[in-house]
């Protein structure tokens, strides 16, 4: 392995882009691992600077390569290394770094609306770019519908909610400073960000809190952040799936609508479904699944590395009768 031999997969990583990526969209995964023949390697791209993710330890002991292999095929102003591989390997996946220093920001454009990414402490690479297809699609459900956003992170969701039309969109996580960037998406996307729409508890005790009151909504999005990260998490993690997507259910009004996701690679579709299927019967609700929805195109799955296909979303239409 060479420096030639990045730059001719980065190359090809692109050609797959240029294909694919809008021209009102600026942040998209450039290179994605396993599939785009660079395992241990992911770089995504934020307008004019880049994120490179290395791993593996072997991933990074070739650092040097791929910054230049990256800085050659992508062009950016600017790239930021971060290392998952040793020195991540027993941190808590998407943890803010122990020395966290000050948000280094980068705007980009996706779908058309406005956002930045922290590239040096934002949880993934500072942005969730899987789930901008999502995205895309509850824009076009939302006109007129008030939307209850858990798991928010930086309010992307709520943005895009907001552009389609949404008379509230509601963010709920524990970070505080996650809430903070998804005030100022709101600003710079020319949305009010009244205080009431930010919510900073967690989330289980706010989905209890709101079933106790009997409240409803049109569309509710949960995306939690992964709960099993090894296989002897399975069973913690199919409670945890089950007992969120129950409360969930139980906000959802009649003919409205629940995006639920999970980017645990271990928790496969099959499973996720079953597990949503029984939190349904718990709930005593009846939805159908519309449609299913995991990364964009711009995350490639290797036919080698099945894994690489992380995560679901199924778009639940709640059934009209109530059931």
């Amino acid at each position: 392995m060479d420096g030639e031999l990045f730059r001719e997969r980065f190359a090809a990583a692109r050609a797959l882009r240029d294909r694919f990526i809008p021209p009102d969209t600026t942040g998209y995964r450039a290179v994605n691992s396993e599939g785009d023949l660079s395992p241990g390697v992911v770089l995504d791209v934020y307008g004019g600077a880049a994120v490179l993710e290395l791993v593996t330890e072997g991933a990074e002991k070739m650092e040097a390569d791929f910054l230049e292999a990256a800085q050659e095929v992508f062009g950016p102003r600017r790239i930021v290394a971060r290392r998952s591989g040793r020195e991540g390997r027993d941190a808590r996946p998407g943890a803010r770094p122990k020395a966290s220093p000050e948000p280094d920001l980068a705007a980009f454009v996706e779908n058309g609306l406005s956002f930045f990414a922290d590239l040096s402490a934002g949880q993934k690479t500072g942005f969730y770019l899987d789930q901008r297809e999502n995205r895309r699609r509850l824009r076009a459900l939302a006109a007129g519908r008030r939307v209850l956003n858990l798991f928010s992170y930086s309010g992307g969701f709520s943005v895009a909610a907001l552009a389609g039309g949404a008379s509230r969109a509601v963010d709920v996580d524990a970070s505080g400073p996650a809430l903070a960037m998804a005030r100022e998406h709101r600003r710079l996307a020319g949305f009010p960000a009244p205080e009431s729409d930010f919510v900073q508890e967690d989330v289980f005790e706010d989905l209890r809190r709101r079933v106790e009151d009997a409240e409803s909504w049109d569309i509710v999005v949960c995306d939690p952040p992964a709960f099993a990260r090894k296989r002897g998490d399975l069973d913690r993690a199919a409670r945890g799936y089950k007992d969120v997507n129950r409360l969930a259910m139980r906000l959802v009004v009649r003919d409205g609508w629940l995006l639920t996701c999970s980017c645990s690679g271990l928790v496969t579709a099959d499973l996720f479904q079953k597990i949503v299927f029984s939190a349904s019967l718990e709930a005593g609700r009846s939805f159908a699944i519309a449609a299913r929805q995991g990364a964009g195109p711009d995350h490639p799955v290797s036919l080698d590395c099945p894994e690489g296909e992380y995560l679901k979303g199924l778009w639940l239409a709640a059934s009209p009768s109530g059931r």
